[in-house]
């Protein structure tokens, strides 16, 4: 019979533990952890947090928040357990603890991944193989770090999923990209929507590279731009995307444009 290893918990002064060193949580709602406290003062702690010694002292490794919290409430010990660890594999534990979270947001998951891949150098491949999410999944968190700030937080509020983020990134003129931008947000877009957007834009710019040069190089064949058309908001009819004017309307003025 396989025996499992219990790690003892201890009973440690909190003047002896110290925050971690670097959290990869960086904001920490202080509400949130006048709240833990109040429960912690009221039920006790339920879960142990983990440390590792350093130096005679003790470092966190999970439990940050109600390492906090214990502090808030002016209590002087805290229940944890104590287990040897080397940097690298704090790194990789908090980042798997991390992972777990249910309120974690892209960006944070995104963050966590590039932690991983900066302080441990690894590759996409080698943190889906230590965290045990898809290299794809992986692929793809780490792409959100090269987004504009406003694309991140339209990501990061769900506003604009992932997908249609990255798809729309690949608009390489900043003007357009910034339309499609408002649009999105405006009035929503799947993933297929925004690539087709995409595709959309690419076929106007090389009509317009084409025409610009006089035709199809080494052809005399000239090409005349296609037109990509949008949808009016007033009269339902189409209008050439370069000519689009973005107007904001409450839902009232939306409902007397829609009656006509």
């Amino acid at each position: 019979m396989m025996r499992v290893k219990v790690l003892k918990v201890e009973s440690l002064p909190l003047e002896l533990v110290d925050p971690p060193v670097n959290p990869l949580r960086k904001s920490i709602n202080p509400e949130y952890i006048r709240e833990l406290g109040e429960s912690i003062r009221e039920n006790g702690l339920y879960e142990p947090i983990q440390v590792r010694p350093v130096d005679a002292r003790y470092e966190v490794v999970f439990g940050h928040c109600r390492y906090l919290a214990h502090r808030m409430i002016g209590l002087d010990k805290i229940r944890a357990i104590v287990k040897a660890m080397s940097d690298e594999e704090v790194v990789v534990a908090r980042a798997v603890e991390n992972l777990q979270r249910e309120n974690l947001t892209p960006m944070e998951t995104a963050g966590v991944f590039r932690v991983l891949q900066e302080s441990m150098n690894l590759s996409p491949m080698k943190i889906a193989q230590r965290t045990g999410k898809a290299l794809s999944t992986v692929q793809k968190y780490l792409k959100l770090l090269d987004l504009e700030p406003d694309f991140q937080k339209a990501v990061n509020a769900g506003r604009l999923s992932m997908s249609a983020a990255l798809e729309l990134n690949r608009i390489d003129d900043e003007k357009m990209r910034a339309f499609y931008f408002t649009a999105a947000i405006d009035n929503g877009v799947t993933e297929e929507v925004a690539r087709a957007w995409v595709s959309d834009y690419e076929k106007t710019k090389a009509a317009k590279y084409y025409d610009e040069v006089g035709g199809v190089p080494g052809t005399g064949l000239g090409i005349v731009s296609a037109p990509v058309y949008h949808t009016c908001a007033g009269c339902k009819g189409p209008v050439e995307v370069g000519k689009v004017r973005m107007v904001g309307l409450c839902p009232d003025c939306v409902r007397d444009l829609e009656r006509g």
